[in-house]
């Protein structure tokens, strides 16, 4: 079954879930779209009869909560989705890892001098990187604080709090390394199985956007086993059997990975998990559905040479998404070389306006795509006008 947010659902997961007849629950509605019976109609006894639960919104945390909150998939949703409770289940296997909670109202009495420098600062519970921030020094730190209280309190008002809580933050040590993302279930036996690799890409130190996410052939090749072989101690940790997940983590030059975070029961956002269906043909749901494993060294060997990547193509400053506003999507295609699909995302919904899946011959395109000011392909209405 798959916990639907209809606000936007890409085509290829449209036609797996029409062709592998996957049992639809719609999150607004709070309804079974098809295999409609009376007993459909009781939610507590759908899920109670599900084997396997996908969503594709963190959204949908909060129907778990209200019609399956006891079960176990339910319970380790919401220790992954609170990013505290997540370290604390860690912390014996990163005794050096620094971290702390605080509250809203907590803030302004932390002595900022004393924490250990570079942090990252972001929301207990969150998604994405709203709110999220690189901390260099104390007087940048109360620069940020201020910001940031201002940044949630606007956030909060389209995010529930299951998704967003701006209530309490969280407080931890700078991560370094190479970031990457990962979608994957685990099977039966609790192994994990990847479905796809992702590498992220910054424009620089203080960059905390998902500008740009990208997989190769050489990508997997040096990274997909010591990965895998993370996640599986992982998996005996939490026991996550049949679970899909989105992790995120980083792995520095010596090999040591510490995991960022990890999202539950979905994988990469907005469509972005279908990248991996462009560089090495793998379409992540069809995998989950079918609990399928990837061959991964054909898929591996048959692979090109080629960067592919996807942006997120996103609103930033204060712009409303109730303004009238005109995107120039044709002119920001022509900042890429080679265009795999140029989706148009409702834009009522959220941040992002376009997702664009593109291949390149080097990181060179990558780097262009990180320096554009997207906001130059947006103007509002009352500015245009024609001469006649």
């Amino acid at each position: 079954m798959i916990l639907l947010d209809t606000a936007y659902v890409s085509p290829l997961l449209a036609e797996t879930l029409i062709e592998k007849k996957v049992k639809i629950l719609d999150i607004q509605q709070q309804l079974i779209l098809n295999h409609k019976s009376e007993d459909e109609k009781n939610l507590v006894k759908v899920f109670q009869q599900e084997d396997l639960i996908i969503m594709n919104s963190e959204e949908a945390v909060q129907i778990l909560n209200e019609y399956y909150a006891e079960s176990h998939v339910t319970k380790t949703a919401n220790l992954f989705k609170n990013k505290f409770a997540f370290r604390k289940r860690l912390a014996e296997s990163y005794p050096n890892f620094f971290f702390l909670e605080t509250t809203s109202g907590e803030l302004g009495q932390l002595d900022l001098s004393s924490l250990p420098y570079p942090l990252i600062f972001k929301p207990t519970v969150g998604y994405s990187s709203v709110g999220v921030y690189r901390v260099e020094n104390a007087q940048e730190f109360q620069s940020i604080i201020d910001k940031m209280e201002e940044k949630m309190e606007q956030s909060s008002e389209d995010d529930s709090k299951d998704v967003l809580g701006s209530e309490t933050f969280i407080i931890e040590s700078y991560i370094e390394g190479q970031e990457f993302a990962i979608d994957l279930f685990f099977d039966e036996k609790n192994d994990p199985v990847v479905l796809n690799l992702f590498a992220r890409m910054f424009k620089d130190e203080k960059d905390m956007s998902d500008r740009i996410y990208y997989t190769s052939k050489q990508v997997l090749q040096n990274y997909l086993a010591p990965i895998t072989e993370y996640l599986q101690g992982l998996g005996e940790i939490f026991n996550l059997r049949k679970m899909p997940l989105h992790v995120e983590l980083r792995m520095d030059d010596e090999g040591t990975i510490v995991p960022i975070e990890v999202n539950p029961l979905r994988f990469a956002g907005a469509g972005t998990t279908e990248l991996g269906s462009f560089a090495y043909g793998v379409n992540s749901y069809d995998y989950f559905f079918e609990q399928k494993k990837p061959d991964w060294p054909a898929l591996i060997n048959a692979m090109d040479k080629k960067i592919y990547s996807f942006t997120c193509a996103e609103f930033e400053g204060e712009i409303k998404i109730d303004d009238g506003l005109v995107i120039h999507h044709e002119l920001l295609q022509q900042q890429f070389h080679h265009i795999l699909e140029y989706r148009h995302i409702p834009y009522e919904h959220g941040t992002t306006f376009a997702v664009i899946f593109f291949s390149s011959e080097s990181l060179a395109q990558n780097d262009h795509i990180l320096s554009l000011d997207f906001m130059e392909y947006v103007e509002k209405k009352e500015y245009l006008y024609v001469n006649n």
